[in-house]
């Protein structure tokens, strides 16, 4: 076997570097490594350039192709230099040439952790920092809480945590499982507030301008806000299925309206509808899944849907719609059709 990178997936040798990879993943990697000499030199080739440009460089979640490459030629022609030193000759052109062309796949494979590895921690003193680019990443800390950071957020993470409590910092939006601890409450910063529990699941949105939103899937948390004038620390209590705000600019806080119905969906695919009418329901299957959906008769918008579904397929949660209304559901290819009479028609 020839030692070029098309001879494997490259994202698993991407994966494997990072210790991401799953156990078959491991397998076909270090199969691929003891295949040829070829494979294995190719591989260490890479490992040394990505550990010279980006392994040790975690100050930024975004990957800057532009001066990973810099970074790459320079180490590689210091490399380079070095060899001649030790060997009293040049590196021919065509050792040269092979070396860029394979800094060049590097870069390649750099551009494709931008995608794929968007969970990176940084290590600070006494902290950690967990953040995302484009996708959503999921982790449980030391405690046994897990969370769920949607794209573009930052959470700062000590460490240890102290004694007393449990502290962590956010920037942009997450969704929290707390594992219950009495006796150090759970407290996270973030905006203009912070949000204090014992052991709960909620959903924070807190990004840089904007207004600190909390809302409670399961159990309560205490939303606070410091008053920046009369210095006192304004608190509310928020129950499962509530949800408070505190204004960016005005520090205000209160108890808001209800919850999105596609709130968690970035989450875990749930829907929550409470007394939604079908107009609002349909819209979001079409936003979410994608869907094609022909209502025949307008009346059929006017029913009001409670239901949650979590993970469910379109044609599923479509089913139980029709079957709630005594509506009929079929399908044309790819379009779903619903008829029947709706709602308001009891004394036809």
């Amino acid at each position: 076997m020839k030692s070029d990178p098309e001879n494997i997936d490259q994202k698993l040798l991407v994966l494997y570097l990072l210790g991401e990879i799953s156990q078959e993943g491991r397998q076909t990697v270090e199969s691929w490594l003891s295949s040829s000499e070829g494979n294995r030199a190719y591989f260490e080739s890479f490992e040394k350039a990505w550990t010279a440009t980006g392994r040790i460089d975690p100050a930024s979640v975004l990957f800057d192709a532009d001066k990973a490459w810099t970074r790459m030629v320079q180490h590689i022609e210091q490399d380079e230099r070095d060899a001649a030193r030790t060997h009293g000759r040049e590196i021919s052109l065509r050792t040269r040439t092979s070396r860029v062309v394979m800094l060049a796949a590097a870069i390649l494979i750099l551009g494709i952790v931008s995608v794929v590895f968007t969970r990176i921690l940084q290590n600070r003193p006494d902290s950690i920092i967990l953040a995302s680019a484009a996708e959503v990443v999921q982790d449980t800390l030391s405690d046994g809480s897990s969370i769920v950071l949607n794209s573009d957020t930052k959470l700062v993470i000590p460490k240890k945590f102290a004694q007393t409590s449990r502290t962590v910092e956010l920037t942009g939006e997450a969704f929290f499982e707390v594992k219950p601890d009495v006796e150090k409450p759970f407290i996270v910063r973030a905006g203009p507030g912070q949000i204090r529990v014992m052991g709960t699941s909620f959903h924070v949105k807190a990004y840089p301008g904007s207004d600190l939103d909390v809302y409670v899937e399961t159990g309560r948390v205490e939303l606070s806000a410091l008053d920046s004038i009369g210095g006192d620390t304004l608190k509310i209590v928020l129950k499962a299925g509530e949800r408070g705000t505190i204004g960016w600019d005005t520090g205000e806080i209160r108890k808001a309206g209800d919850m999105v119905p596609d709130e968690l969906f970035w989450v875990n695919r749930k829907l929550i509808f409470q007394e939604t009418r079908l107009s609002l329901v349909f819209d979001l299957l079409r936003k979410h899944y994608k869907a094609d959906i022909e209502v025949k008769e307008a009346a059929v918008l006017d029913c009001m849907l409670s239901a949650t579904f979590t993970g469910e397929s379109i044609g599923q949660i479509l089913e139980v719609v029709a079957a709630s209304f005594e509506l009929t559901l079929s399908r044309d290819k790819e379009k779903y059709i619903i008829n029947g009479k709706g709602c308001g028609h009891e004394n036809e």
